[in-house]
């Protein structure tokens, strides 16, 4: 199982792939960096300092992160510019959740379908503005959604998807997860095993890294077994002409593992294939 994060953020992935008899690897192709205009985002946390949202609507634990480096920059903290303003806080899942919490926040809700459509439906009623800070890549879905049920909503960049690794001045470092790390492999390792008869799993955790993955592994032929985080990680294999072998039906470590577990046990799964783009053999 090729698990497409940075190995310190795939700690519990790969402790519940090898729980489900899984060997697990990690193979970093995105980073994150600060945003493009950081002061837009220093705006928006005094404002809601100052009480001008009513919520506060994160979506990745990189957000909180990001946001909390531009906080302190300005000499405050993301924990008490919330209280300050009286905000309500909503993360899109439990590992977001978790991630404000150790900063110091009170979530006030995190939906029971840990996507962009279970927050949606889980969000109370009401006209009260709320701010969206999410990566240059996130879609539009949540925003849009939170606009069409009669929210005031301000979306602000709060970080850039970017090749691995970023610039070490700019970057935002992710949330770091206690115990042993898989190890690591190198593109070219993983275009070792693709390009024979192994037919990798690979775990791809979000939009941004199906894109890295072509763009970095682009000189195939590669085949191997795609594993969805969730339904917009799928749409993003489908978009590619990928068809999943799986895709989890929560987020989590063990719906991953679950997804994994589910992909090798089904001897027709699909087996995607990778051919160069310019139609060239390597």
């Amino acid at each position: 199982m090729v698990v497409l994060r940075h190995p310190a953020r795939a700690v519990r992935i790969a402790d519940a792939l090898r729980a489900g008899g899984m060997t697990a690897y990690a193979l970093p192709l995105t980073d994150t960096e600060l945003p493009a205009d950081a002061d837009a985002v220093t705006r928006a946390l005094a404002t809601l300092g100052q009480g001008g949202y009513e919520w506060l609507v994160v979506t990745s634990a990189n957000a909180v992160q990001a946001l909390g480096m531009l906080a302190a920059a300005d000499g405050a903290s993301l924990a008490a510019l919330v209280g300050r303003g009286g905000a309500r806080v909503a993360a899109v899942g439990t590992a977001t959740a978790r991630t404000l919490a150790a900063a110091g926040l009170v979530v006030d809700l995190v939906p029971g379908e840990a996507s962009s459509a279970g927050l949606l439906t889980a969000f109370p009623s009401g006209r009260g503005a709320v701010l969206l800070p999410q990566a240059d890549l996130a879609p539009d879905d949540l925003r849009a959604g939170l606009a069409a049920a009669g929210r005031a909503v301000h979306r602000i960049e709060a970080y850039r998807t970017v090749p691995y690794p970023a610039s070490s001045a700019r970057r935002v470092p992710g949330v770091e997860e206690d115990g042993p790390r898989p190890p690591v492999l190198s593109p070219s390792d993983v275009r070792s095993l693709a390009s024979g008869g192994v037919h990798p799993a690979v775990v791809f955790t979000a939009p941004s890294a199906v894109r890295q993955f072509r763009d970095r592994l682009d000189v195939g032929p590669l085949s191997f077994r795609a594993i969805a985080i969730g339904r917009t990680t799928a749409r993003a294999l489908v978009s590619e002409g990928w068809a999943p072998a799986a895709t989890a039906a929560d987020p989590t470590p063990q719906g991953i593992a679950r997804a994994a577990a589910a992909a090798f046990a089904q001897h027709d799964a699909p087996i995607s294939q990778l051919v160069p783009s310019n139609g060239d053999q390597p």
